[in-house]
């Protein structure tokens, strides 16, 4: 029997991706993760975050755990955006991964941390992109507060958040200002916006759509932002490239 738990981080910021992550580990497995701490990640400090990731990277070689990400970058959530909205973005990404890490043989739970206010709509919406679904012996439980109460979705929060971060700092040291964690609440991430909207477009790192976006950049340019280009190579469903 097997878990596959997955997660976001990073739904809400207005600078930097969303990172979805799935972890696949087998039943007799999971008191392993239990006595090494894992939980949802919001609850752990940034270095036990780390110590945990490398951990299960580690335990992912030697015992045949497998673990998928994906990183949606501003313009992909933008693109996304466009289409449909973020909620479907997220489904097709768990789908996504779900699907990647579909095992041969042996039952299990697909476990979930819904993105939607209804939880059993989130899990039928991913259910109905997984064109195989439901896969013998397995059964799918989509709920808020996933990443606290299955330590399989604990541990993809935790791989999920920790590239989320990374992907954060490497931003920093990239541009050469300092970030913050990207939310809206932090200020400072709200005395960086500025510096990354005085230009004729919006910096790349950020959410165009996002209201925090457009709100300053009409303070600041008197106007509104411009949209952001859509791929033109891009399939009508954009979303099929994920498969």
């Amino acid at each position: 029997m097997w878990r596959i738990g997955i997660d976001e981080a990073g739904r809400g910021p207005v600078i930097g991706p969303l990172v979805v992550g799935a972890l696949c580990v087998p039943e007799v497995d999971l008191p392993l993760l239990h006595e090494m701490g894992v939980t949802d990640s919001k609850l752990l400090s940034e270095s036990k975050r780390i110590e945990l990731d490398t951990w299960i990277r580690e335990q992912s070689k030697i015992r045949g755990w497998k673990f998928e990400l994906h990183i949606s970058k501003p313009s992909e959530i933008d693109c996304a955006m466009a289409m449909t909205n973020l909620n479907d973005h997220e489904v097709t990404l768990f789908a996504s991964l779900a699907r990647k890490l579909k095992t041969d043989g042996g039952g299990g739970i697909l476990q979930l941390d819904a993105c939607d206010s209804n939880a059993g709509r989130f899990g039928n919406n991913v259910a109905n992109l997984i064109p195989d679904w439901p896969w013998e012996g397995w059964t799918m439980n989509s709920r808020h507060g996933a990443d606290l109460h299955c330590l399989a979705v604990a541990g993809a929060s935790i791989l999920a958040k920790v590239a989320r971060d990374q992907a954060i700092h490497s931003l920093s040291a990239e541009i050469g200002i300092e970030l913050g964690s990207g939310y809206p609440s932090d200020p400072t991430t709200i005395a960086a916006l500025p510096l990354l909207i005085d230009g004729p477009e919006p910096h790349d790192c950020l959410r165009w759509g996002w209201a925090t976006v457009r709100n300053a950049w009409l303070k600041m340019h008197e106007t509104s932002p411009p949209q952001r280009p859509l791929d033109p190579n891009a399939p009508p469903n954009a979303q099929r490239t994920l498969f």
